[in-house]
């Protein structure tokens, strides 16, 4: 399974409408190394309301559950 971190700037809150995507990040082979690159991404541009970013996946199934995690929300 391959990860990947997407996101950038959307119109408003309601991240709904994307308006200056990011290059995407990955592919990458774990979770693990995903929730690492969408974490300094995320931190980097935390001072910005309407920047998100979030990790998929691409395999045609659904993701598989990470261990717990003690860092917090991961997208």
């Amino acid at each position: 399974m391959s990860y990947y971190v997407v996101g950038g700037r959307y119109a408003d809150t309601t991240f709904r409408v994307l308006l200056d995507p990011a290059p995407t990040l990955g592919p990458f082979e774990t979770h693990e190394a995903a929730l690492e690159a969408w974490s300094e991404r995320a931190r980097a541009t935390i001072d910005y309301a309407t920047v998100r970013y979030q990790i998929t996946w691409q395999d045609g199934h659904e993701p598989p559950r990470p261990a717990a995690c003690s860092r917090g929300a991961a997208a």
